[in-house]
């Protein structure tokens, strides 16, 4: 097994090329030639998930999240690539490619919190469905708190039957969907998104980057485990990067 088929599976799940253009996943750090005997599946190359590779004799690691976003002008040997490289362990992300891919990200998130009759919104990113029965603005965020063992934030107060969620940074998205659905559930929402929000009565829940993301790294060992039973694939998580105080 070499990294040049794990590589090819990927993009046969998530296909590379339907990534964002300022995007960079793929393989980011080692040879397509490089055999792997072992892969770690995390949500981000942290220092903590390349040491686990290491003890577990993993060689390769994929990633949603990509090691490498801007050109290196200098490779430092405190940095994560770097560490990577020095230790014999490749690594691949899948990044927006797996955001909007069928079963990645925004399908699995839709599923952690139950949703029914899913399908995929205008907007290609995120995903559309409905709950069993309806639930208030209130009672629906603390079932999402539930679901990804994460505090929320919410505003609006309406019935809930219809829901929208994109994983991660998908704040943006919010407005769009605005008349289409009763509740947005995403990562990250910012000031002037909480506004329109309110102004126009859609039920807002930002659930953290980490916690509406990190369920994808169950699927794609599901999806490589499937793909390649004698690979031993282990999952990776940090938990959030931040605690929270009040």
């Amino acid at each position: 097994m070499r990294i040049q088929d794990i590589l090819t599976f990927l993009d046969t799940r998530a296909p590379f090329a339907t990534a964002e253009e300022w995007d960079n996943p793929g393989l980011l750090v080692g040879s397509p030639s490089q055999p792997v005997n072992g892969i770690l599946v995390a949500l981000d190359a942290t220092p903590g998930a390349i040491e686990s590779a290491l003890a577990i004799g993993a060689n390769l690691i994929v990633t949603h999240h990509p090691v490498i976003f801007a050109p290196l002008r200098r490779l430092d040997g405190d940095s994560l690539p770097y560490r990577l490289a020095a230790a014999g362990i490749g690594l691949i992300a899948a990044h927006t490619n797996l955001d909007i891919a069928a079963g990645g990200v925004n399908d699995t998130l839709a599923a952690c919190l139950g949703l029914e009759d899913v399908t995929v919104a205008p907007d290609g990113m995120s995903r559309i469905g409905r709950l069993p029965t309806p639930e208030e603005s209130t009672a629906f965020a603390r079932q999402v708190a539930e679901a990804l063992d994460t505090p929320v934030r919410v505003c609006g107060n309406r019935e809930i039957r219809t829901v929208a969620v994109c994983g991660g940074g998908g704040g943006e998205f919010a407005s769009a969907l605005t008349g289409q659905v009763d509740a947005f559930v995403t990562g990250e929402v910012k000031h002037h998104q909480w506004l329109e929000a309110n102004a126009a009565g859609l039920t807002l829940i930002e659930a953290g980057h980490y916690a509406t993301e990190v369920p994808v790294v169950d699927t794609l060992c599901t999806w490589l485990q499937e793909a390649f039973p004698t690979l031993p694939v282990t999952p990776y998580r940090d938990g959030q990067p931040y605690i929270t105080v009040k």
